[in-house]
This record gives C-alpha cells, structure tokens and sequence, in this order.
C-alpha cells in the first residue's frame, strides 16, 4: 500500500501541476487580433462590448478543477453599463477593464457563494461596441471595430472621401445644374432688390433711389452696377415723364388763371359801361317825359344797355367755365401722381410674389445641393477649382472620463470602440491655399 502511495501522490501533484498551468493561461487578457498588451489592460469597457466569461475553482477534494457552468458565457453590456450575470447578479462594468471584471466575480462570487478559496475569472472581450462614421463620406453608417483600427481605415470602411461614385456623372450634372440654378436665383433676387429700391423712392417721391447696403457693399461688379444703373434711368425716366405731364399742366393752369384774370377786368370795364349807358338811358327818359327829344333816341339807349348787360353774362359765363377747367386742372395733376403711384404698388405687390418665389426656390435648390454634398461628396469635390478655398477636416466625439470631447485628427491616429467620426468640409486657411496655389 505505502509503494502504491508515491505513485498516486506524484500523480496528484503532476495534475495540480496541470491545472495551475491552465488556470494561469486563463489570467486575464484580451485575446483578440494583434491588440498589444497594454492597450488591452487599459481599454475600459463600455455599453454593447460584449465579454466572455470562464470561471473555475480548484477544490483538492477530488482533485479536479471545477467549472461554474452558468457562469460561462457570452454576456454583453446593458445600455446602462451592466452585466447582469447568473448566480452573482447585476453588476457594474461601463468604464472598468478587463481586469477589474475579472476580480470583481471572483470575489461576488467567493462572497456570495461562501466558497474558502476565491475562484479564477478569466474575462475576455469578445466583440467591441460599433463605431460610426458620418459627414461628407460616400456611405455614413455604423461600422464594427476591430482593434489597432486608424483614421484612415475606418473612413476607407466608409468608402473614403474621394472614392468614384457609381453614378458620378449623373451626380456632376444634378450638381452643376443646381448650382447654375442658385447663382441665377441670386442674380434674379438682386435684381428684384433693385427694383423694389426703385419702387420704394417712387412711392415715397424721393428725388433719388437709396439702394440697400447689399447692393451698394457690391459696388464694382459688372452685373450688379449695371441693375443699379438701369433701375437709376427707369427712376429718372419715369419722373420726368410725370413731372412733364404735371408741368403741362401747371401751364395749362397759369393760362387759365391769367384768362380769368383778363375776363374779370373785362366784365369790370363792360360793368362801368352798363353804368354809363344806364345814365345815358335815364337822361334820355327824362328829357322825353319834357318832350325834349324823341323815342327813337329812348329806343337806342336801352338796346345799349341790353347789349352791354349780355355782354356781361357771356364774360361770366367765361369766367365759371375757365375755373371749372382751372379745377379739373388741380384734378389732373392729382391723377397723374396717382396713376404712377398706383403703378409702382402694383409692382410692388408683384414683387412680394417674386421675393417669396425666389426664396423657396433658393432653399429648395440650396437643400439639394447640401443633400449632394453628403451623399456624394467625391462627385462634389471633382467639381472645385484647384484653388478651392475648402478643405476636409476630420474629428471624433468620444467620451473621455464621463465627458464627451471632440478631438481633431490625422489619417494614422488610432480609432476608439464608440468613437463617432465626422468628416467636414472647411475654409482653407487662406496661407495654406495660396502656398497650394504655387
């Protein structure tokens, strides 16, 4: 019996010798790609990681390591940074390492379970939580992390910034269409400012047009002095017909005045006359009741005196028509004012058609130029000038110590599970743009 000991003895510590070995190979890592060491025992977790779990125990009792099977697993973590494991319950995992996992079952469990030895947790993680990339590349989306992943790759995952587009050249021409589209509506709503400054002196009879700062800040450009000045020659066109018309009038206005003027000294001589043929017609009245004269002489008189009292009539008469025409004049003056007021608030009223017209069609075209910007920013980027003022700035939202930070990087810095990269179209500094120039 005590031969047969040493053997069972030296085979005992031969398969503890075993288990140690295995349960040291289950320590805790990373075991996934080419990730270094470091970086694995620094990377903290975080929600949608999922990690697999081993836990053994060795209990010398039967001489055998012990599997805690409803521990072993695939387990992801919750949207609130949890695991919630069998048997030791939920547990705390968003921002701790592997490492720290690993301790913190085996001593859930020692505690909870009441075991004398603490049991080995070996914790891996299994899959990474996704990143996203979004801006101007050719396919925005969600994509998995892998590890040692840079810049540089994961926009190649998106399809790059400057990659073919299988529909480029239908892309170019929608492109170019719309921006033909904007730079005429721009034109057209200068246009329609210009004249709503003309339309704005008329109303208001200014004795020039005052063009807005949008206008006038643009003075030198071919297309915009030419709409001032044109709008500037209708203005001044347009009042010097009015002040034509008007002056015609006012003319026609001192004529009738000074008629009026002359028929009333008329009717004042033809009055004095009736007043001297009255006296003549009363003498000769007398001198007939004496029987000094005869009828006839009576008869002439008072035909004196009725032709110079018809005479009167007409010149009044005269007088009441010239003023009626002398108030019709004040009239016409009026109208015409009116007739050009009453023309440019009928303009203006088409202008406020014109100017929201304009402006919806502006937005619509400004959105699908935008809508072509992220769908397709390569077809958009073949389409610049070599001395294009913009460049593509790279950044990433990450959380860093409970915080999100967003950090500008380069093609070779590296890509963190959760990272939301973006990709921006900016203004070239304009020393880089001029040294690119040269």
């Amino acid at each position: 019996m005590h031969g047969n000991a040493l053997p069972h003895s030296t085979g005992r510590r031969q398969l503890w010798s075993k288990v140690a070995r295995l349960c040291a190979s289950l320590s805790v890592s990373i075991a996934i790609g080419h990730v270094p060491a470091n970086a694995a025992e620094n990377y903290r977790l975080g929600p949608q990681d999922a990690v697999k779990i081993r836990v053994f125990e060795w209990r010398p009792s039967t001489g055998v390591p012990f599997e805690w099977v409803p521990l072993n697993g695939e387990f992801a973590v919750s949207a609130a940074g949890n695991l919630s494991l069998p048997i030791i319950g939920t547990m705390q995992a968003s921002g701790k390492t592997v490492e720290e996992i690993s301790n913190a079952i085996s001593d859930r469990l020692q505690n909870q379970v009441g075991l004398q030895k603490r049991p080995t947790a070996s914790v891996e993680i299994s899959s990474y939580r996704p990143l996203f990339v979004t801006g101007m590349v050719t396919t925005p989306g969600k994509y998995n992390f892998t590890p040692g992943l840079t810049v540089v790759q994961a926009l190649s995952m998106a399809g790059g910034i400057g990659q073919s587009d299988s529909n480029m050249i239908g892309l170019q021409r929608d492109a170019l269409s719309d921006r033909g589209e904007l730079s005429a509506l721009e034109g057209e709503r200068f246009e329609l400012i210009a004249r709503q400054s003309r339309v704005d002196a008329t109303i208001s009879e200014a004795s020039q047009i005052a063009f807005p700062e949008e206008l006038t800040s643009r003075k030198g450009e071919t297309g915009i002095d030419r709409m001032m000045n044109e709008e500037d020659a209708l203005f001044e066109t347009r009042k010097r017909s009015m002040n034509t018309e008007i002056d015609a009038l006012a003319q026609t206005k001192v004529l009738a005045t000074q008629e009026i003027a002359a028929l009333r000294e008329k009717a004042a001589s033809i009055a004095k006359q009736i007043a001297l043929a009255n006296k003549d017609l009363g003498s000769v009245n007398k001198l007939i009741s004496q029987g000094l004269t005869v009828s006839a002489r009576q008869l002439g008189a008072t035909q004196n005196v009725a032709d110079l009292e018809s005479r009167n009539l007409d010149v009044s008469l005269a007088i009441l028509r010239t003023e009626q025409n002398l108030a019709k004049v004040d009239q016409d003056i009026g109208d015409v004012k009116n007739r050009y007021r009453v023309a440019a608030l009928t303009e203006a009223a088409e202008l406020r058609d014109r100017f929201a017209s304009n402006a919806k069609r502006m937005k619509t075209t400004s959105a699908l130029l935008r809508n072509l910007e992220v769908r397709a920013p390569a077809a958009m980027l073949t389409l610049e000038e070599d001395n294009t003022p913009y460049a593509f700035e790279t950044t990433i939202n990450r959380v860093v110590d409970g915080s999100n930070q967003t950090l500008i990087v380069s093609d070779n810095d590296p890509v963190l599970p959760g990272d939301v990269i973006r990709v921006d179209r900016r203004e070239r500094d304009k020393g880089v743009a001029k040294s690119n120039s040269n």
